[in-house]
Order: C-alpha cells, then sequence, then structure tokens
C-alpha cells in the first residue's frame, strides 16, 4: 500500500447485510427441487404464500427496527437533558462544597 493512503473498510449494518448468501445455481437447484415436489400446479400458489410471508416478515423486522430506533432517540435525549441538568447544577456549587472540610 501506498505511503499517506490508508484502507478504510466500509461495513454495512448488521441488520442491512444478507441473511443468507445463496447463489445463482443454488436458487435454481432449488427451484427444480420444488418443481418436482410440488409440480408446476401448485408452485404459483406457493412462491405467493411464500413472498407474502417473506413481505410481512420484512415489514414487522421494520417496524421493531424503527421502534428500537424509537426508543433509543427518547433515551438519548432523557440523558443529555439529565448530563445538562447536572452540569449547570455542578457549576453552581462552591469549591469548598462536599468536600467534608
Amino acid at each position: 500500500m501506498p505511503r499517506g493512503r490508508t484502507s478504510v473498510q466500509t461495513r454495512s449494518a448488521p441488520y442491512h447485510s444478507a441473511v443468507f448468501s445463496v447463489s445463482p445455481a443454488e436458487i435454481l437447484t432449488i427451484a427444480a427441487i420444488a418443481l418436482i415436489v410440488f409440480g408446476p400446479k401448485r408452485l404459483p400458489e406457493i412462491s405467493r404464500k411464500a413472498g407474502s410471508i417473506i413481505r410481512d416478515l420484512r415489514d414487522t423486522a421494520a417496524d421493531l427496527r424503527r421502534g428500537i430506533e424509537q426508543e433509543y432517540q427518547e433515551t438519548a435525549e432523557s440523558l443529555a437533558e439529565v448530563r445538562r441538568s447536572m452540569g449547570s447544577t455542578l457549576a453552581s456549587r462552591p469549591d469548598d462544597a462536599g468536600t467534608g472540610e
């Protein structure tokens, strides 16, 4: 690596990463097995149901993430308010207060 340059590794948030790493060959294999097991008549119906379930799971996960982020934000704001209050309290006390002398 040349001098003066640093390598920056970017990583996405864990909840944005793919759960499964599936190659196109694996997808084709799974599709062929599903076609054999369920048959061509039931496969579209099963695919629609699977898509609906996956969509519902993604929506639920997004709602959960938004709720957690909102709670975090509210907690951070409350903590900042407490810190400001404590800072003004500590700044207003006399230097020898609380030393026991």
